[in-house]
């Protein structure tokens, strides 16, 4: 009982970590941090500020996900294995 399911819960996170990974390919190549707000801003300025500051944060949580899976794949195969 506990193999079986002990390869569901692997087979479970490869397909859920193939999924995170296909889908949170996120790129902040044009954004720089901090966001800087012009001295006499329009409502524009800080709309523009908070999706800059909305994108920093998503590519930073796509980037802690990947890192983790990254890591995650040796645990997963060496308990799927041992």
């Amino acid at each position: 009982m506990s193999r079986t399911l002990m390869r569901g819960a692997a087979a479970l996170a490869i397909a859920l970590g193939a999924f995170a990974f296909a889908g949170g390919t996120a790129s902040a190549d044009e954004l720089t941090a901090p966001v800087v707000v012009p001295s006499h801003p329009t409502g524009a300025d800080y709309v523009n500020a908070w999706n800059e500051s909305g994108a920093l944060a998503g590519a930073g949580a796509a980037g802690l996900a990947s890192s983790a899976w990254a890591g995650a794949i040796p645990s997963i195969v060496q308990g799927a294995l041992g």
